[in-house]
Order: C-alpha cells, then sequence, then structure tokens
C-alpha cells in the first residue's frame, strides 16, 4: 500500500506540475499578445497624430545616435568635414543646421528618383537645410554624363544653375547630347554664345573632375551619396527617411 500511496502522490505532482506550466505557458502568451496589442495602439495612436511610420523613425534615430557615439565616426567626421565646397552649387539656408551634400550623375536613375523629394525637403525646410550639388558623373554607365555636368557648371556661371539641374533631372535620360544640352540652355534663357565657349572651357572641365576625386577620397563609389552634416548615406531615399533623418540631425545639431 505504501508504493501505491507514493505512485499516487507522483501522478498528483506531476499532473500539478502539468498544470503550473499550462498556466505559465498561458500567462506568457497573454503578454505577449498584451505587449503586441500595446505597440499597435501606439503604431496607430501615431499614425492618428501625422508620424506615418513610427517604427522607421525608431530604426533611423537609433542608427544615427549609434554612429553619433561611435567614436571613430566622431573622429571621421572631425577629419572629413561636411564634404560642403564653397565652388559648389547650393540652394537653401545660409547658415544651416543641416548641410547636405550630395554626388550625382544626372543620367543615373537613382539620382533621377532622389531629385523631387531632396528638393521638396530643402525648399520647405530653406531656413534650416542647405543643400549642396557635387558631381560624379560616370560616363561608361551613362554617356555624355560629364558634358552635362559641366553644361551644368556652365549655366551655374550665368546665375541658372537650379534651371539647368531641373532640366536635366525632368529629361529622365541615360545618356546626353550636345544637342540636350543647348536645347535645355535654349529654353531657360541662357546665352548661347557664351555657354558654348564654356562648355569647351577646361577649367568648368577641372571642376567636375575634382569633385569626381573629392568623391572617390571620401568613399563615393556609385550615385546618389548623401553626406548629412558629413555622414555619408549611399542610393536614392523617399521623402519619409529624409524627413526623419533631417529631423535627427538637426536635433543632435543643436544640443
Amino acid at each position: 500500500m505504501a508504493f501505491s500511496s507514493t505512485q499516487e502522490h507522483g501522478k498528483i505532482n506531476a499532473m500539478s506540475l502539468k498544470k503550473i506550466l499550462g498556466l505559465s505557458l498561458i500567462v506568457a502568451l497573454l503578454l505577449l499578445v498584451g505587449a503586441f496589442l500595446w505597440q499597435v495602439s501606439i503604431y496607430f495612436k501615431s499614425i492618428r497624430s501625422g508620424e506615418t511610420s513610427p517604427i522607421k523613425r525608431q530604426q533611423i534615430q537609433t542608427s544615427i545616435e549609434r554612429a553619433l557615439s561611435d567614436p571613430r565616426v566622431k573622429e571621421y567626421l572631425a577629419k572629413q568635414g561636411n564634404m560642403d565646397d564653397a565652388r559648389a552649387p547650393f540652394i537653401g539656408a545660409s547658415k544651416p543646421q543641416l548641410t547636405i551634400v550630395e554626388f550625382l550623375d544626372y543620367g543615373c536613375p537613382f539620382c533621377q528618383a532622389a531629385f523631387e523629394p531632396i528638393r521638396e525637403l530643402v525648399t520647405r525646410r530653406s531656413d534650416e537645410i542647405r543643400l549642396v550639388i557635387r558631381d560624379f558623373p560616370v560616363d561608361d554607365l551613362h554617356p555624355g554624363a560629364t558634358q552635362a555636368a559641366i553644361a551644368a557648371r556652365c549655366a551655374d556661371k550665368q546665375g541658372s544653375f537650379w534651371p539647368y539641374h531641373d532640366k536635366l533631372f525632368l529629361l529622365k535620360q541615360d545618356q546626353f547630347v550636345e544637342r540636350d544640352l543647348t536645347q535645355i540652355a535654349r529654353e531657360i534663357g541662357l546665352d548661347q554664345v557664351a555657354f558654348k565657349t564654356c562648355l569647351e572651357d577646361d577649367s568648368v572641365k577641372q571642376l567636375v573632375e575634382q569633385d569626381v576625386l573629392a568623391g572617390i577620397n571620401a568613399g563615393v563609389e556609385g550615385t546618389p551619396v548623401f553626406f548629412f552634416n558629413g555622414i555619408k548615406i549611399q542610393g536614392a531615399l523617399d521623402r519619409e527617411s529624409l524627413e526623419i533623418i533631417a529631423d535627427e540631425l538637426i536635433k543632435h545639431s543643436v544640443k
């Protein structure tokens, strides 16, 4: 009888253990569901308040904070600066909290995709942000890209860089011939003789070549590449990502 009693006691303990484990699993599951629902409620609350992707914002915010706290990044930024160049065309704030330097190729489809979002951001926040354009044409991929960059610099000499820059991108071409470049010059009212003379000016070509060299030295391998206060980000960025990056870096710049 003592042996039988021990068996029964063992069975009761095993059943109790199963019940405890079952209850524990249920509680854990309820906690997980609760946490998920809480995250969902925060997400939709953020959407209702106008913040379209709080998850993306959190991811970008974390990445920026991690980068800015890295001693190697601080050392790099101290040496590299923000990649601005006094000779490069710019638009936006004269005393910016955020300087965006873009290395671009007018024949690059990814640069074309980035054109409107970056321009819209800087236009809307022109009191905070400056956009600086530097050239990185790749003629092997986009024939005539170097000549297009030179043409935009020639337009700059007549005070019309941005109309010319915009027209180049609005063509959405992956290659350019002289006819394309002179046609844009006519459309925006440039002096044709001065423009054609400028296209043959070696000093203007050297400006483009110096940009390419600066880009190579900074690790630019393709386009577009953006330097946000010196922090390098490669690839076309959508409106939302640009907005979040700008918010976070401006927040850090005023600390």
